[in-house]
C-alpha cells in the first residue's frame, strides 16, 4: 500500500492511487454535506418538517459532545489527530448518521404520501447504505474502533426516533398553529 496522503480540502489521509479510498474519503465527510444541505432546506423552505429534523440533528451533536467529554475513550493507536478531540467515544459521524438514517426512514415510511412503494424503498435502501458507509469508512481510516462507531450509530438511531416520536407528539399536529 502506498503511504497515505490529505485527500483534497478534507483531512482524511488516503492512498492516492486507490480509487476505493478517494471515494470513501469523499463519504466519510457524509455528515458534513448532509448538515450543509438541512441548513440550506431549512432556509429556503422554511418548513416545520425540516425545521423540527435540523434542530433535533443539532441537539444530537450537542450530545455527542457531552459523551465524549464523560466517557474519555480515547481513539485508537495510530487514529489521526488534526483538529479532533482525543475522545473516540461515541463516534460523532455514526451518531450523526444514526440519528439521520432513524428520522428519514420514519419520515419516509410515516409522512411521505403519494409515492410509489419502489421509490420509497430505493429512498430507504439509499439512506441506511449512506448510513453503514459513513461507519465503515471511519473504521477504514482508523478514526474509530468498532465498538466507538457502533455506540455511535446506536445511540443515533435512538436519538433519531426519540426525537421523531417526540415531534409526532408534540411539534407536528400543532403545525397549522405553529405557521
Amino acid at each position: 500500500m502506498a503511504p497515505r496522503e490529505p485527500f483534497g480540502m478534507f483531512y482524511v489521509a488516503v492512498d492516492p492511487t486507490s480509487k476505493y479510498e478517494k471515494l470513501m474519503g469523499i463519504i466519510t465527510m457524509g455528515p458534513y454535506f448532509l448538515m450543509c444541505a438541512m441548513i440550506v432546506l431549512a432556509a429556503r423552505c422554511r418548513e416545520l418538517l425540516t425545521l423540527a429534523w435540523l434542530a433535533g440533528q443539532l441537539l444530537n451533536e450537542v450530545s455527542n459532545y457531552v459523551f465524549k467529554r464523560l466517557l474519555k475513550q480515547p481513539r485508537p493507536p495510530g487514529a489521526p489527530r488534526v483538529g479532533m478531540h482525543e475522545s473516540g467515544m461515541p463516534s460523532n459521524h455514526a451518531q450523526f448518521m444514526g440519528f439521520f438514517v432513524a428520522f428519514a426512514l420514519l419520515v419516509v415510511v410515516y409522512r411521505l404520501r403519494g409515492y410509489h412503494p419502489v421509490e420509497k424503498a430505493l429512498a430507504l435502501a439509499g439512506t441506511v447504505s449512506l448510513g453503514l458507509l459513513v461507519c465503515h469508512s471511519r473504521l477504514l481510516f482508523g478514526f474509530h474502533t468498532f465498538e466507538q462507531v457502533a455506540v455511535g450509530f446506536a445511540i443515533g438511531l435512538a436519538s433519531g426516533c426519540l426525537w421523531y416520536a417526540l415531534c409526532r407528539l408534540a411539534v407536528f399536529p400543532h403545525a397549522s398553529a405553529i405557521a
